[in-house]
Parts: structure tokens; sequence; C-alpha cells
């Protein structure tokens, strides 16, 4: 990859690019899908090559997330396992490849298939290379406990099946492996990961900030968490009912946000932002629950309080401490971004709502929420997108 166009604080730590990217294909993309809900308004729907519900499924789960998580798992990862950061070509290459086929496969959307089967391909040679690039870290780790930086690794395996799931759907056509591509993404590789880094940074963010909070964090929490989310994943891959892990695993979440004791972190902004986007999950497994025991339908709500809640959520909050941190700044809220980031929790509402709305109300809606995650994040990014480009204010090395 040529990197003498790029600015030079792009390249001094692996979170910048990384960041950058994700930040502004999450606003390509949600500009993309607003504008092919609001075509459903009018006279003149938009109509990709493949149907858009399926479109828009692959690209938020593939395209927002996995250039977060590179910045994080890059930056996090070598310090969990006590051995060198990646080469500047592997934390360069992987966000490009997978900008790069992300472009690719929203360019094959109005082009054809052949140019969404090209993203594909692309996009998984930069997923394979963020596996295999962590994997190569934890094998030269000489740390004892290696048990999340396994999990994440474990996630990401996952994840890249996913994607192979959606090859053999893009080459078919047939819709199961579209199915078993959302599966897979969402209870093995995304949730998983998410739960991960949450169980080992949550606690350890939590005691340095506030020490009278004890640090909870059993490795039979981590595998409970996991094996919640897995069992979900294979229920809903093997066509059942999924209550039987939705409401063990509400109940577990609920108690472990009982004993993080989030409530209390209130007058740390930049914590209790953590916390607050954690709340979302017993939310998302009630609703998941009582859509398994009760005889009404409420759509896709419980899965929207997973994506938009806690992933968008989350990674406002995850991102902005380690931009923050990583730029040298206070790891201190503003103001805006506390007032940005509560905006997100109410899009996210607005969101899971519609879902229970009759159908004549929730067109209209859907592209009202989509606009506003719009608008958000272009809001969060502009505020962020200048420490990329820029040397640490403390002119510390990063």
């Amino acid at each position: 990859m040529n990197t003498q166009a790029l600015p030079p604080p792009l390249l001094r730590a692996p979170h910048r690019i990384a960041f950058l990217f994700g930040m502004l294909l999450a606003l390509l993309l949600f500009a993309a899908w607003f504008a092919e809900l609001a075509s459903r308004l009018g006279s003149h729907p938009i109509l990709p090559a493949v149907p858009a519900v399926m479109a828009h499924g692959f690209l938020m789960l593939y395209g927002i997330f996995p250039l977060f998580m590179t910045g994080f798992i890059f930056t996090a990862g070598p310090r969990w396992l006590g051995v060198p950061a990646p080469s500047r070509r592997a934390y360069l290459s992987v966000p490009a490849l997978l900008a790069g086929g992300l472009l690719l496969w929203l360019a094959g959307l109005g082009l054809g298939r052949d140019w969404l089967l090209a993203g594909q391909l692309l996009y998984s040679a930069g997923f394979a290379g963020l596996t295999l690039t962590f994997g190569q870290l934890i094998r030269r780790s000489q740390q004892a406990n290696r048990l999340h930086a396994w999990m994440v690794l474990c996630g990401f395996v996952l994840g890249f099946a996913g994607l192979l799931a959606g090859l053999y759907w893009l080459c078919s056509g047939n819709a199961s492996g579209w199915l078993l591509m959302r599966d897979l993404a969402l209870w093995g590789f995304l949730l998983p990961v998410f739960l991960t880094v949450c169980h080992r940074m949550l606690p350890f963010f939590t005691v340095s900030a506030m020490p009278e909070i004890p640090a909870w964090k059993p490795d039979w929490l981590l595998w409970a968490l996991l094996a919640g989310s897995w069992l979900h994943g294979l229920l809903s891959i093997a066509g059942w009912t999924t209550l039987l892990a939705d409401l063990p695993f509400c109940l577990l979440l609920t108690y472990t946000c009982q004993r993080w004791q989030g409530w209390r972190t209130g007058k740390v902004k930049l914590l209790c932002m953590l916390h607050l986007s954690f709340a979302w999950l017993p939310l998302a497994f009630l609703l998941y629950s009582l859509a398994g025991l009760l005889p009404v339908s409420l759509g896709l709500a419980p899965l929207h309080a997973v994506t938009t809640g806690f992933f968008i959520s989350m990674v406002i909050a995850f991102v902005s401490r380690v931009s923050l941190g990583h730029a040298g700044q206070p790891l201190q809220a503003p103001a805006w971004l506390w007032r940005l980031y509560l905006a997100v929790h109410g899009m996210a509402l607005l969101r899971v709502a519609t879902d229970c709305l009759p159908a004549g109300w929730a067109a209209s809606l859907y592209a009202l929420s989509a606009c506003a995650c719009l608008l958000l994040l272009l809001g969060w990014s502009l505020r962020f997108v200048r420490l990329y480009l820029q040397a640490r204010s403390d002119g510390q090395p990063g």
C-alpha cells in the first residue's frame, strides 16, 4: 500500500486509519440506506441488484463494526498479549481491503452481481488478514491468560465463515446462504466479540475511574455470556424457537448489569456511556423472550435493540474513549459528546418502537430513524476525524 499520500499522523498508530475508514464507511452506508428507504415513499423506488433488505443485512453487519474492531484490537490486543503491535503494513492493508471491498459491494448494488462478488472477495481477503494477523499475535504471546484474545479470534473465524456463507448466497441466489451469513455474523461473530471486550474492559475501566466499585469479571461469566449468544444462534440456524436461550440469557445479562453497578457511574460520563450501552442487552433479550412467550409479533424490535441500541451506541462509547485517550486528550466526555450519545439512544428507541407499529406508520419512521442515525454519526465523526489527522496533543507517540 502506497502511504506517501497519507498524512503522517494517520500512520502512527493502528487505530487511526481503521477508525477513520470506519467513520467514513458508516456515513456512506447510512446515507445509502436512507436514500433507499426514502425512495420507497415516492413513486420511483431504488431497485438494487439484490433485495434491499438483504443488502442492508450484509452491509450493516459487516460494513461498520469490523473496521472499528480492527482499530481497537490492533491497539488493545498487543497490550493484552504483551507483544509488539502489528506491522504498519498489516494495520494499513487490512482496513484498506475492508473499505475497498465495501465500496465495490456498494457499487455492485447498481452495477450488478459481478461487482458484488468482487467486493465480497476483496472484503473477505481483508477479513482474513485481520484474523490471521491477530492469530499471529496470540501465537507469539507468552501470557498465561489469553482467554479473551482466543475468544475474539474465535469470533473472527466465525465471522469469516459468515462471509463464505454470503459468498454462497451471491453465487447461487439461495437465500439460505444469506440467513446463515446473518446468524453467523450476529451470534457467532459480532455479539461474542462485543461481549468479550466488554467482559475484559468494562470492569477495568470502572475500577480505574471508581476504585470503590470492584472489578467483577470471573471467567465463568465470559463463558456463560458467549454460550447465550452461541445457543441463540444455533437455535436460529436450526429454525427452532430461541426462547430456551433468550430467557436465561436475559437474566444473566440483568445480573451482570447489577454486579457491574453502572448506575453509580453517572458522574463519570465517559464510563457511564459504556454501561448505558451494555444495558441495551438485557432489554433486547427481554424482547426476544416476550416474542417467544406472547401471541403478538414484535417484528425486528429485539434484533434492532441489539444492533442499533447496543452495537452502535457501544461503538460510539468505546471509539470515543480510545480516540480521546490515544490523542492525549483528557478521558472526559465533553458536553457535546454526552448530548449526542443520549440522542443516539433516542434514535435507537425510535428504531425499536417502529418495528412494533402498523405498516402504514412504519415506512416513514424507518426513513426518519435512518436519517437521524446518519446525522448523529456525521456530528460524531466531524469531531473525531481531526484527531486521527494530527499528532497527539501531549507529544507522546501513537
